[in-house]
């Protein structure tokens, strides 16, 4: 018999997330010899080994790679099951963070490609700002997360390049000799930072009409006549104009980063995105 033992699944995916014996052990409070035997049983039972060990760090071998998210099933679906007739509470799921400015428009598609590579575990999706998202991913909060950001973290990956607009109401009459008032999201945003200092760099007059906390309500207000608002292509709608003489400020980067365990969701995602990478 050659059935995996759900607690050698839990030590590894333990030892996956952390790279570290040590902290495995205080996750599925066991001792490390105990985990260290689940590994090594785990290993046996498969015929190959799964994780490189140095004096430091323990990395997952490309098998240890490919096993993980089959591993992450296995226990998912267990989870399930026990609830389907315990009433207990279902497995955590998958903590996915989407920028606000990527691809607003095609939202519907994404959550469908990620449902499908991520079954039969569920998921739970927040669109909000990088500057969140980012925190987010730092604290250990997300499980793979699509980030716009001037300087990328380490191991992001960069996912799809935009180039970025100014915009307005069709209706908005840009001044020409006074400070041209601007829509923008709070410090902090990627877009504001390029927009700003592509405005500073041309010594065009400018003054912050509004801060918004989500593009949603930029888009909102450049609709409303606020002033002018700077977009990637991906989001500006339909109905506001690019006005003459705003040359586009440069180019929104956005970067994917992803935990062992959603490689096929990672993959689909880059193979969905990058079709339309510009620049």
């Amino acid at each position: 018999m050659n059935d995996l033992d759900p607690l050698w699944l839990r030590s590894f995916v333990a030892i996956a997330r952390h790279g570290s014996v040590t902290a495995a052990a205080r996750e599925v409070h066991r001792t490390q010899s105990a985990v260290s035997t689940h590994l090594r049983q785990l290993e046996s039972s498969l015929g190959v080994a799964l994780a490189t060990r140095s004096t430091r760090t323990l990395a997952l071998t490309p098998e240890g790679q490919r096993f993980l998210p089959h591993a992450r099933q296995l226990l998912a679906l267990q989870d399930e099951a026990r609830a389907a007739v315990s009433g207990a509470a279902p497995a955590r799921p998958w903590r996915i963070g989407i920028s606000e400015y990527f691809l607003p428009a095609q939202l519907a598609a994404l959550l469908d490609l990620l449902h499908e590579h991520t079954q039969p575990a569920r998921i739970e999706l927040l669109w909000s700002s990088s500057q969140s998202l980012r925190a987010l991913w730092n604290a250990g909060e997300m499980d793979l997360a699509v980030i716009t950001s001037n300087e990328p973290l380490p191991g992001a990956q960069l996912l799809r390049r935009e180039v970025l607009s100014w915009v307005a109401a069709p209706r908005f009459a840009v001044p020409r000799d006074d400070a041209a008032p601007l829509v923008l999201l709070g410090p902090g945003c990627p877009v504001r930072e390029i927009a700003l200092q592509s405005l500073q760099r041309n010594g065009r007059p400018h003054h912050v009409q509004l801060s918004c906390s989500g593009s949603h309500g930029a888009v909102a207000a450049i609709r409303a006549g606020w002033g002018l608002g700077c977009l990637n292509e991906s989001a500006i709608p339909r109905d506001l104009v690019r006005p003459r003489g705003w040359a586009s400020p440069g180019k929104l980067s956005f970067y994917l980063h992803a935990r062992p365990g959603l490689d096929a969701a990672a993959t689909a995602l880059k193979r969905w995105a990058r079709p339309t990478l510009r620049g």
